[in-house]
C-alpha cells in the first residue's frame, strides 16, 4: 500500500507538471506516448503472433497521432480509420493458419484502435482548446478522485457487489462514493481555475465523469479478465501497467470534450 501511495503521488506530480509546464506540442506528445505504451500492453494481452501484435500496435499509434495532432484534419482521421481496417484485415488474413479465431482477433485489433487510438487521444483535443490546460484539470481531477473516493468508501462501507463477474472487489457503496469524489474534484478545480462555470454545469460535468470514469475502469477489468491477467503490465510499482492507470480516462476524455464543446460551447 505504501508503494502504491508513493507511486500515485509521483504520478500526480508528474502529470500536473506536464500539463502546466510543457509547451502544447510536448503535452500532446506526452498523451501520444501514454497511448502507445497502453497499446503495447493491450496487444501483449491479446495477440500471440508478433506480426498481428505489432500491426495492431502500429494501427492504434498511427490513429492516435492523427487524432492528437490533426495533420490532415478531422476528415482525414475519418478516412484513415477504414484504411487502417483494410490494412489490418489484409495482414490478419495472410497471417492466419486457420480461419477460426481470425475475426475475433481482428475485432480486438480494431477495438484497440478505437479504444486507445481514438478515444483516449481526445484528451489532446481538450488541451488544444483555449484555456485547455484548465479544462484538462477540470476533467482529470474528478476522474482521479472518483477512484480514490470509491476505494475509501468501498473499504469502509462496501458489502453489495457492483459487478462481481468483472471486478469482485467493487461495490455499490464504492460507486456512490465515486460520485462524491467527482463532485469534490469538479468544484475544487472550478473554484481554483474556472469560477465562470455555472453551478448546474459543474454538477452536470461531475455526473458525466462519475459515469464515464468508474465504468471505464470496469471495461478494462473486463478485458483483462477475459484473457486471464490481473494487471496489464508491471511498469508502475503498486499499480500495474500504464493501461491500468489510463482505464478510467479512456472514456472520460471524449465525454468531457463533448461536454466542453457542446454544453460550454468552447
Amino acid at each position: 500500500m505504501i508503494v502504491r501511495v508513493i507511486s500515485a503521488i509521483i504520478m500526480a506530480a508528474a502529470v500536473i507538471a506536464v500539463i502546466w509546464l510543457l509547451p502544447l506540442w510536448w503535452l500532446q506528445l506526452f498523451i501520444l506516448i501514454a497511448a502507445a505504451i497502453g497499446l503495447i500492453e493491450y496487444c501483449r494481452m491479446f495477440f500471440e503472433d508478433r506480426w498481428e501484435r505489432w500491426a495492431a500496435f502500429a494501427a492504434g499509434t498511427a490513429s492516435a497521432f492523427f487524432v492528437i495532432f490533426e495533420p490532415v484534419g478531422v476528415e482525414g482521421v475519418v478516412l484513415l480509420l477504414p484504411a487502417l481496417l483494410f490494412a489490418l484485415s489484409m495482414l490478419f488474413m495472410w497471417r492466419a493458419r486457420e480461419l477460426p479465431g481470425v475475426a475475433q482477433r481482428l475485432a480486438l485489433a480494431v477495438m484497440g484502435v478505437i479504444y486507445l487510438g481514438v478515444s483516449f487521444p481526445l484528451w489532446g483535443w481538450i488541451a488544444s482548446e483555449p484555456h485547455g490546460r484548465s479544462y484538462l484539470m477540470l476533467a482529470l481531477a474528478p476522474a482521479c478522485l472518483c477512484d480514490t473516493f470509491a476505494l475509501a468508501s468501498g473499504k469502509a462501507f462496501g458489502n453489495r457487489k457492483f459487478a462481481p463477474l468483472v471486478s469482485p472487489k467493487k461495490t455499490v457503496e464504492g460507486f456512490v462514493g465515486a460520485l462524491f469524489g467527482s463532485l469534490v474534484g469538479t468544484f475544487f478545480i472550478r473554484y481554483l481555475l474556472l469560477p465562470e462555470i455555472s453551478f448546474l454545469n459543474a454538477v452536470l460535468l461531475a455526473l458525466i465523469i462519475w459515469i464515464a470514469s468508474p465504468l471505464g475502469d470496469l471495461v478494462e477489468s473486463m478485458l483483462k479478465r477475459s484473457c486471464g491477467v490481473k494487471d496489464s503490465g508491471t511498469i508502475i510499482p503498486g499499480h500495474g501497467g500504464v493501461l491500468d492507470r489510463l482505464d478510467a480516462l479512456i472514456f472520460t476524455g471524449p465525454a468531457a470534450y463533448a461536454f466542453f464543446k457542446y454544453i460550454l460551447n468552447l
